[in-house]
């Protein structure tokens, strides 16, 4: 049982840390969705730097993580579904929020789907 603690907190700190980060490179308005206008305007609309340049949806992974994180910590079967249910739900949402970024950004966007993956950072 202290492993699972042990273990849940890490992926949660993990999680925490990438969504932290990736808000900080975002600024407040637009993590929150309220303007899509940088707080900066020498800054491209488009973001492409810090998380955003390991994975496209670096907030979706940084929840997914800590979903994962509760589900290890509490080892329940009613927490997996949970977690699974949600991963779901938040997966869909990335997935239809690209849809609306292609059409917004367009080649830019486009290109940056083949070099950048979704979810999962490459490694090499």
């Amino acid at each position: 049982m202290r492993v699972n603690m042990a273990l849940g907190l890490l992926i949660g700190a993990l999680g925490l840390l990438w969504l932290a980060w990736a808000w900080r490179e975002l600024g407040w308005r637009r993590w929150l969705d309220l303007g899509d206008t940088p707080q900066h305007t020498a800054l491209p609309r488009l973001v492409l730097y810090g998380p955003f340049r390991r994975v496209r949806h670096p907030q979706t992974l940084g929840l997914l993580l800590v979903l994962l994180a509760e589900a290890v910590r509490w080892n329940r079967i009613g927490m997996w579904g949970a977690a699974l249910l949600s991963s779901a739900v938040v997966v869909y949402l990335a997935r239809r929020d690209e849809r609306r970024l292609a059409q917004r950004f367009g080649e830019a966007y486009r290109r940056y789907q083949r070099a950048v993956p979704m979810l999962l950072p490459r490694v090499w």
